[in-house]
């Protein structure tokens, strides 16, 4: 279990350190906007939005050390592998990330719980799917780096693969679900411990949002969808186009007035289904893609 051990300490280093360090990176930024106009936008943000930028400094800082350690020793031991086909995989699962995101927002805009407002102009729809397809790739790169090819990966070194995908997955979506509504710290009540009570007001606001159990279930199910992928094909195309898709028509369709869709319970049948079919899928179409590069500890159990 070093795996896990080496985890649990890098996530509670990024915690604490990246709360006790929210403080001065807030103070910096005011300080510098007094001196650069460029830097006036970002002091008027509210101190949990440094918290989270505080928070993600220290954890992009602590990643390589962390990758050292758990025996990651190339881009391929994450997932990212020298084969042939990682492109139809990455197409493959946008298509069947953004297609079954889709169908689950129509049945929902039929069902009467929720409607789109469809008065823009063919520039401005152009202009959203083009921005939002960018978003999807950007969040689904970083997030399925870290959370299946990091989390899982180093998980799976340890364990058995069922039980590193649902831990992975559970992690995911407890990550997801944390939220900053109703956090408010004042900037002229800023002091050293305030990214600790920030980081304590976030997560109990985080259990009094409304629907935070629904998306809990929903996130986790959608981890355990990239899991499967992850797990099937050794690689992290297929999740990332997974993902990337998700996001594109997620984000699409709020843009559209459908609001997100991780709190409702209509994703759930669509997720469950989802599984199936990547597990059919990665018996026939797309079969685990074969590595170029020595093999990696770490993949060599599959799910039967």
């Amino acid at each position: 279990m070093r795996a896990s051990r080496a985890i649990g300490v890098y996530v509670a280093a990024v915690v604490a350190l990246g709360a006790l360090f929210a403080p001065w990176l807030f103070w910096a930024v005011q300080d510098l906007a007094l001196h650069m106009d460029v830097a006036q936008g970002l002091a008027a943000y509210p101190f949990h939005r440094f918290f989270d930028r505080s928070v993600m400094i220290v954890a992009l800082a602590g990643i390589w050390p962390l990758l050292r350690v758990l025996g990651f020793r190339s881009w391929s031991g994450l997932g990212y592998l020298r084969a042939r086909g990682w492109f139809r995989h990455l197409l493959a699962g946008w298509a069947l990330g953004a297609g079954s995101l889709a169908l689950v927002i129509m049945v929902a805009v039929v069902w009467g719980s929720r409607s789109l407002q469809l008065d823009k102009s063919a520039g401005q729809i152009a202009g959203a799917a083009l921005r939002y397809f960018l978003v999807g790739v950007l969040v689904a790169l970083i997030e399925e780096t870290l959370f299946r090819g990091v989390l899982q990966g180093a998980l799976q070194r340890g364990m058995n693969a069922v039980l590193a995908l649902l831990s992975a997955s559970a992690v995911y979506s407890a990550v997801h679900f944390l939220k900053p509504n109703g956090v408010n710290i004042p900037a002229d009540q800023v002091q050293w411990n305030s990214g600790l009570i920030c980081f304590a007001q976030v997560v109990s606001q985080s259990f009094n949002h409304h629907g935070v159990l629904i998306s809990a279930v929903t996130l986790f199910l959608a981890g355990c969808v990239l899991g499967l992928a992850y797990v099937k094909t050794g690689a992290l195309y297929l999740p990332i186009g997974l993902h990337a898709g998700w996001v594109w028509a997620n984000e699409f369709a709020r843009w559209l007035g459908a609001g997100s869709i991780n709190d409702d319970m209509v994703a759930w049948p669509m997720l469950v289904l989802l599984l199936l079919v990547i597990a059919r899928l990665c018996q026939n179409k797309l079969r685990p893609l074969p590595d170029l590069e020595p093999s990696r500890a770490g993949h060599d159990a599959r799910l039967r």
